[in-house]
C-alpha cells in the first residue's frame, strides 16, 4: 500500500476548510486541524507562496487563492459576503460612504450586504431588501450583465420611454462595467455601481457606493475609480 504524505494531507485539509469558509484565521485553522501553531503557519506560508491560498493583508485571514480557483462551483451568498467584508469595510471607512453588495434575483436587485459608513450621512438599502433593476445603479448594472433574452423580456414590460432609455444605456454600462443613479430612485441619494467579476470573468454581483444627492461629478468619478480598482483586485480571489 502506498504511503500517504502527511504534509500533503494537511494542506488538502486546509483547502477543504477554505473552500467553504473564506476569511479563516490562523487560530481557527489551528484549532480545527489540531496542529501546532508553527506547523499550521508553515503549511499556510507554503500554500500562500504557491498562490493556492491568499492571505488578506487587511485581516491576516486566509481564503483560497488564484491557483486553487479552477472549479465551476461558485461561492454561495454567505461565503461571498464573508470573503468581501474586510475589503468593503476598508472602502466604507476610507470614503465614509455605505457600500452595498447585491445580486439579481428574478426581476429585482437583491441586497446581500450593507457595510455602513463610520459616520452615516443618509439612509440606504438594507440586507434582504429588493430594488428595481430599471432605476438604480445596482439594478442597471445587474441588468446589463444579464442574458440578452432576459433583458428583452424585462424591457418589454416597462413603460416605453423608460424601456427606450435603458435600451440605449445598457450597452455602455456593460462595456464600462459601471452604472450610475443620479437621484432616479430617490432625490436624497446618488449611487455608483460596478460589477464584481469572478476569476472566470463573469459578473456575479454588484458592488455600489451610496453618496449624498449633492455629490459632485468628481465625487462620483472618484467612487467609480475606487470601485473598479477594488473589484479588479478581488476578482482573482473569487
Amino acid at each position: 500500500m502506498t504511503k500517504l504524505i502527511q504534509s500533503v494531507q494537511r494542506a488538502a485539509a486546509i483547502c477543504r476548510i477554505l473552500t467553504t469558509q473564506p476569511e479563516t484565521s490562523l487560530h481557527e485553522l489551528q484549532v480545527t486541524l489540531q496542529l501546532p501553531k508553527a506547523t499550521t503557519y508553515g503549511l499556510l506560508a507554503t500554500l500562500v507562496a504557491e498562490r493556492i491560498v491568499f492571505k488578506n493583508p487587511l485581516t491576516a485571514a486566509y481564503s483560497l487563492g488564484p491557483a486553487a480557483l479552477v472549479g465551476d462551483q461558485p461561492l454561495n451568498a454567505t461565503q461571498l459576503v464573508r470573503l468581501l467584508h474586510p475589503d468593503l469595510q476598508q472602502l466604507a471607512s476610507d470614503q465614509n460612504l455605505a457600500v452595498h453588495v447585491a445580486v439579481r434575483q428574478a426581476e429585482r436587485a437583491h441586497y446581500l450586504a450593507k457595510i455602513e459608513a463610520p459616520h452615516p450621512q443618509h439612509v440606504s438599502a438594507q440586507p434582504g431588501q429588493d430594488d428595481s433593476l430599471a432605476i438604480t445603479a445596482t439594478g442597471k448594472l445587474l441588468l446589463s450583465a444579464s442574458p440578452a433574452d432576459f433583458q428583452a423580456s424585462y424591457l418589454a414590460n416597462l413603460a416605453a420611454p423608460l424601456a427606450r432609455q435603458l435600451q440605449a444605456e445598457l450597452p455602455g454600462i456593460r462595456q464600462r462595467n459601471v452604472a450610475y443613479d443620479r437621484g432616479e430612485q430617490t432625490h436624497q441619494i446618488a449611487c455608483v455601481a460596478t460589477g464584481l467579476r469572478d476569476h472566470r470573468g463573469q459578473v456575479i454581483a454588484s458592488v455600489s457606493l451610496v453618496l449624498p444627492a449633492a455629490a459632485s461629478a468628481t465625487d462620483l468619478q472618484t467612487g467609480e475609480q475606487q470601485l473598479l480598482a477594488l473589484t479588479a483586485a478581488l476578482a482573482p480571489r473569487i
